[in-house]
């Protein structure tokens, strides 16, 4: 796999997160979920790019996804939302030009936060991996 040592670095730190907080209890998980949260807030998508286009309707709270000055960014309305956004534009944000898209949802599902999730929540998690996917080849060509 054609991984950067940078990336492969963000997947590996997100992994040992989630099992390290996952091995005291799933309630850690969360708990670390909501702080990325608050901490998406700190450089949302901006307002403007809130619409429908960007929607990621399949999520059960308010979930935003786009590209502004050439970076992923999201906004949502709840903390754990937000959390697993935070992490899932990290990680698009990072990548290099040559990762196949294949590789990427692998190395995401590795870290295992879906099966934390209920139904709905996890539709709106790989609907949003689907939407980063399409939003940064966009990028590419801008």
């Amino acid at each position: 796999m054609n991984v950067s040592t940078e990336n492969t670095d963000k997947f590996t730190e997100y992994r040992e997160q989630i099992v390290a907080l996952n091995s005291i209890s799933s309630y850690e998980v969360y708990r670390w979920l909501i702080s990325l949260g608050k901490k998406l807030k700190n450089d949302p998508l901006s307002e403007n790019n809130r619409t429908k286009e960007n929607r990621v309707t399949q999520c059960q709270s308010e979930l935003f996804v786009g590209l502004e000055k050439g970076r992923l960014k999201a906004w949502s309305n709840t903390p754990i939302t937000g959390g697993y956004a935070y992490i899932l534009t990290d990680i698009f944000n990072n990548l290099p030009k040559d990762m196949s898209t294949k590789s990427v949802v692998k190395n995401i599902e590795e870290l295992g936060l879906q099966n934390l999730f209920s139904m709905i929540r996890k539709a709106g998690f790989y609907q949003m991996i689907e939407m980063l996917e399409e939003k940064s080849t966009h990028s590419d060509s801008d």
